[in-house]
């Protein structure tokens, strides 16, 4: 069985078709397409643009769904429309247009499937761990049974880069200014320190970590003091940290610097001595969701109406 995922994402839409059998999958297929979504906000609202290209975004990749046949295609937003206003009106629009239904998961849904994908790649049994994606981060504590503590924060490297930052690499005082809001954020949801190493997963993540082994060392862990040193090594010569950014990662020329921040905030708000890095994510955990719930899905309206040709 071949199940297709579209993870709507502030940063990009990212598909990514999973060949699945006896409870286990495999990724075959994996494309993004940068979203838009902070470029394209009016006040609290997605413009009418930034609907249209979210919806060319999904038509095609619906046209990689079909050449690689695949017999489900699911569709789960996160912050991208948590903190939209019109976001009745996109998840409509998209409907009428594409037949995809869009999933809005909550902060304590992502959370979990942060969790179960979390759970897939370590046999740590508890800990800390966070998304951090263009809209939002999503900070949770887990034991064996679960969460036990989770909240999602507008703090994502799009719109920290869009809130704190004036220029293209942040000042020092803007970094500090970015640390200082995610501490204070955590402090008022409740978060306590609880030490050892922060589990962090996102694009922004893998980002920082291939700056890390161009820059320092081969390695998916990544001490604090070397975040520090990275942070201040970038904020000093922003030209040159530009042009090495470009060079690793063409995208996220004023994202990636507010993003180490917001990773900085958190590992120092919680006592961690470090952050580890994981490839897998929130589509890898909603697949798990997926294999787990043996209800059929609702048919999909455009597969219907091909269907009946």
């Amino acid at each position: 069985m071949r199940i297709g995922i579209i993870d709507f994402g502030t940063n990009t839409l990212r598909l990514n078709i999973f060949e699945t059998e006896d409870r286990e999958y495999r990724s075959i297929y994996d494309f993004a397409i940068y979203s838009k979504i902070v470029e394209n906000t009016v006040g609290t609202s997605l413009s009418q643009d930034g609907i249209e290209h979210v919806i060319q975004a999904i038509e095609e990749h619906q046209q990689a769904c079909r050449h690689y046949r695949c017999d489900r295609v699911e569709c789960f937003s996160t912050a991208s429309l948590r903190y939209i206003d019109n976001a009745e009106d996109v998840l409509e629009q998209v409907e009428f247009r594409t037949g995809i239904k869009i999933k809005m998961i909550s902060g304590d849904e992502e959370a979990n499937c942060d969790y179960l994908a979390i759970k897939s790649v370590t046999e740590e049994k508890c800990g800390i761990g966070c998304d951090l994606g263009g809209g939002s981060i999503q900070v949770f504590v887990y034991d064996e049974n679960g969460p036990i503590k989770s909240a999602s924060f507008p703090l994502g490297s799009s719109r920290t880069a869009k809130r704190f930052v004036k220029g293209q690499i942040p000042t020092e005082k803007e970094i500090s200014d970015i640390e200082k809001c995610v501490m204070d954020s955590l402090d008022e949801s409740g978060f306590s320190p609880c030490g050892g190493t922060l589990f962090a997963m996102g694009g922004t993540a893998k980002a920082i970590q291939k700056l890390y082994n161009t820059t320092i060392k081969k390695g998916n862990e990544i001490p604090l003091s070397d975040v520090n040193l990275m942070l201040s090594l970038l904020t000093e010569k922003p030209e040159e940290a530009l042009e090495l950014i470009s060079d690793i990662a063409p995208k996220r020329q004023r994202t990636l610097v507010p993003g180490m921040a917001v990773l900085s905030g958190v590992m120092k708000k919680m006592g961690c001595d470090g952050m580890k890095i994981y490839s897998v994510g929130v589509r890898e955990g909603f697949m798990e969701t997926i294999l787990n719930d043996d209800s059929k899905p609702e048919p999909n309206i455009l597969d219907l109406i091909l269907g009946s040709i």
